[in-house]
């Protein structure tokens, strides 16, 4: 196994322990783990990083060219060579790392049965290629397809292979690039994921399963507030925990909607023309979902871009009347559940949420659902690059003041409406 193979394999070792911890103690222990790593957990990227820096090089330079007519002549011949005869050494120099790429994946493919070593099946694979792309048509070929590539990437408006192999040059290496940057940081994803499950641990949350459109196609159902965008729309977390309050215990539900709304939007190419192209704007919402045994059938919109059914209502409060459009099922489900101090207590979480929605379902549901504001959110000043204090960080009680400050403000629902409705 190669050094880039042991790395990859530490690191799904740790991300698997990481998703089976029980409890913060087991997140403590697996980063202090990392102190003293029985094996190695950095990359040796240096060949991808050559060819990154070579590629991105190489295509910047011959983009100048092209626009500028201003290099050196000895160092205007040198990119007209080089590039001539890329028609060789880049297919060549792909097929090498592409197979690199498979050896650290453990998948040399069939050139495994025959040959033992990585070294061996890389040159072959280089070797094989060569002899392929020696054929006679094989100019005609690259160079044609390079500008079918440049056709593509300015949406039709030009045709050269002149800009396609620079373009296809600046494209792999920034490529490359990225690669390598991603693996050499691959701890501070890892890092949020352990602060994540910490966080879940501490705040008495469980990950629930569910699939993210099917289970926002379910509640779309239940809910008008999932019945937003055109296009996509998600569940991308769902959580469950538990609330006990003076007078009111509770389950309930911690989620994240997305969706997406698609539009047409007219633009002006390189050459004036007018086009049209497909835009997609996706947005977030954060909200709880609970059973409210005491109200049903009402709406409390703030503004947020969906229509409810039901009779319109409106209560004696101004403010509240700028603030909130209200639907209910029957006028006097509103006037019920509306009394001064559940509009005083709603007017203070709109104050204190953006485009709040409040809605009990016909079943005795709620959903209390808002945007930009994402609950769960807590900033840590360590993570794993630092093992020794990040332990010590995770090591501590977190509570999410945020839900604990809307949680308490349901129950101060519940209290003010438990004595409504007799179900």
């Amino acid at each position: 196994m190669t050094h880039n193979q042991q790395v990859s394999v530490n690191i799904t070792r740790l991300k698997e322990k990481i998703e089976a911890a029980t409890s913060q103690h087991d997140l403590v222990g697996i980063i202090r783990s990392l102190e003293h790593h029985p094996g190695p957990l950095d990359y040796k990227d240096k060949p991808w990083l050559v060819i990154g820096l070579l590629f991105m090089g190489l295509g910047g330079l011959a983009l100048f060219g092209v626009f500028s007519r201003s290099l050196p002549y000895a160092l205007n011949y040198f990119l007209d060579v080089v590039l001539f005869y890329s028609q060789y050494w880049l297919p060549v120099t792909a097929v090498v790392f592409w197979q690199l790429w498979r050896e650290e994946k453990g998948k040399p493919g069939f050139l495994s049965r025959y040959f033992n070593t990585q070294q061996q099946r890389i040159a072959v694979a280089s070797g094989i290629t060569l002899i392929v792309i020696l054929i006679p048509f094989w100019g005609a070929i690259y160079w044609g397809g390079l500008e079918l590539l440049t056709m593509l990437l300015s949406g039709g408006g030009f045709a050269s292979y002149e800009m396609g192999l620079p373009l296809l040059l600046l494209v792999s290496g920034g490529l490359v690039l990225w690669r390598i940057y991603d693996r050499k940081h691959w701890r501070r994803p890892l890092s949020e994921r352990i602060s994540l499950r910490d966080i879940l641990f501490n705040n008495g949350l469980k990950a629930l399963p569910f699939k993210g459109q099917e289970k926002a196609k379910e509640l779309g159902q239940q809910f008008k507030e999932f019945i937003r965008g055109n296009d996509l729309r998600e569940i991308q977390h769902l959580y469950q925990g538990h609330y006990d309050g003076n007078l009111h215990s509770f389950d309930y539900s911690l989620y994240c909607f997305h969706y997406v709304v698609r539009r047409s939007e007219t633009y002006t190419d390189s050459k004036g023309r007018t086009r049209t192209r497909v835009v997609r704007d996706s947005y977030y919402r954060h909200g709880l979902l609970l059973h409210f045994p005491f109200s049903r059938g009402l709406s409390l919109n703030a503004g947020s871009g969906v229509s409810f059914s039901g009779e319109k209502y409106t209560t004696a409060s101004n403010e509240f009347n700028r603030v909130f459009s209200i639907r209910a099922d029957q006028e006097m489900v509103a006037a019920r559940f509306l009394s001064p101090a559940v509009i005083e207590a709603m007017l203070a979480m709109a104050a204190e949420y953006s485009r709040p929605v409040l809605e009990i379902s016909a079943g005795g549901d709620l959903c209390f659902a808002f945007s930009n504001d994402d609950i769960l959110e807590h900033k840590r000043t360590y993570n794993l690059e630092n093992p020794v204090e990040f332990a010590s960080e995770i090591a501590k009680h977190d509570e999410l003041e945020k839900l604990n400050g809307l949680l308490l403000q349901i129950h101060n629902l519940m209290r003010l409406t438990d004595n409504n409705f007799q179900l």
